[in-house]
């Protein structure tokens, strides 16, 4: 069960314990909390689930921190938990703007982006995401899905094909990969069936949604 501890409450009990744990002098604890304060508190209301709460500790750490990124990511993230979608996308633009390096920010506004049907806003995103981290494979994975959407089955294709070397074990991949192969050109289909034979080691499920797509390019 969720807690419902109020935000009051959170506040104290982390004040309380930066003190006791030496966080704080005397001196220290007379002075307003910092950003990094509000971020902290607002963590511990987003891991509650408690979406409003954590969303007013993050717009105070941003108050204080115009340009604190990781404020503005977390904004984000809670206003995604609120399904407050619009505001959420405008969080993750303005954490990235102000941290060109926020890999993760990139990848949620990616998406999120792709669930509003912003394709090219999330396809810029995510390859932002990949040439931060070349090995983000859910990044890969992602984007493939964006392709797939836009039917340019040739750039799903090779999105899928660089999720799956560097995630060989991922099911959802060599599915996605598979469907892709089928879909881009019909004398894939061999190149599907290597899909379908690694996914019946993986799952079953998958591996049987797949041969019935293989078999349907008949």
């Amino acid at each position: 069960m969720k807690s419902t501890m109020s935000t009051r409450k959170i506040t104290i009990i982390f004040l309380s314990l930066i003190f006791i744990s030496g966080g704080f002098s005397l001196h220290s604890y007379a002075k307003k909390p910092t950003a990094r304060t509000f971020l902290q508190i607002g963590l511990a209301n987003y891991e509650n689930a408690e979406y409003s709460e954590a969303i007013d500790e993050f717009k105070q750490a941003i108050k204080l921190k115009p340009d604190y990124a990781a404020a503005h990511y977390y904004l984000g993230n809670a206003y995604f938990g609120l399904r407050r979608y619009d505001e959420a996308l405008e969080s993750y633009k303005k954490a990235v703007k102000v941290d060109s390096q926020h890999t993760d920010a990139y990848f949620a506004l990616g998406v999120l982006a792709s669930m509003l049907s912003e394709y090219d806003l999330s396809v810029n995103s995510f390859k932002k995401a990949i040439k931060l981290n070349p090995q983000h494979s859910k990044a890969h994975f992602s984007l493939g899905d964006v392709y797939s959407e836009m039917e340019d089955y040739d750039a799903a294709v090779k999105s899928y094909e660089k999720a799956v070397r560097i995630t060989p074990k991922d099911a959802g991949v060599h599915y996605s990969l598979g469907v892709a192969y089928l879909k881009l050109n019909k004398k894939l289909t061999s190149k599907a069936r290597n899909q379908h034979r690694v996914l019946q080691k993986l799952n079953n499920d998958l591996a049987k949604d797949l041969a019935d797509k293989i078999a349907d390019k008949r």
